[in-house]
């Protein structure tokens, strides 16, 4: 058999993005998938209800968020209040407590993303509370 470990996988833990009433943040093993980009855009899709998180390079169209430079403790924090009223708004998720969702990632698009409505996320954030 071949196989290829990756021996930091488990300690590292779960990619996770968290939203919260005032922003969007990135645990380390979430910012790996993205290959530690210095800058990344975040897009919306506003018919599926997913976050999208790319890295940026001069021929994205949208607004560049420093990213990798910004990660302390091992998260990395983007400010974006207004959009978080705005999803909440859409999604009638009351984001005032921190909400956890696993990121998955999209090896041809090379994004990472969240389903802001996933079931499965549901399901963990009300898990959390019990």
């Amino acid at each position: 058999m071949n196989f290829n470990f990756d021996w930091n996988y488990v300690s590292a833990g779960a990619p996770y993005v968290t939203i919260s009433e005032k922003s969007l943040s990135f645990n380390s093993p979430t910012v790996s998938l993205l290959g530690n980009p210095d800058e990344v855009i975040i897009g919306f899709d506003k018919n599926n209800e997913v976050i999208g998180v790319k890295r940026y390079d001069d021929n994205e169209k949208g607004k560049a968020y420093k990213f990798y430079g910004r990660m302390k403790n091992g998260w990395v924090r983007v400010g974006c209040k207004d959009f978080i009223n705005h999803l909440s708004f859409l999604t009638g998720i009351d984001f005032s407590s921190a909400k956890r969702y696993i990121a998955k990632y999209d090896e041809k698009e090379q994004i990472v993303y969240v389903c802001v409505t996933d079931n499965d996320s549901n399901k963990q954030r009300d898990n959390k509370n019990d």
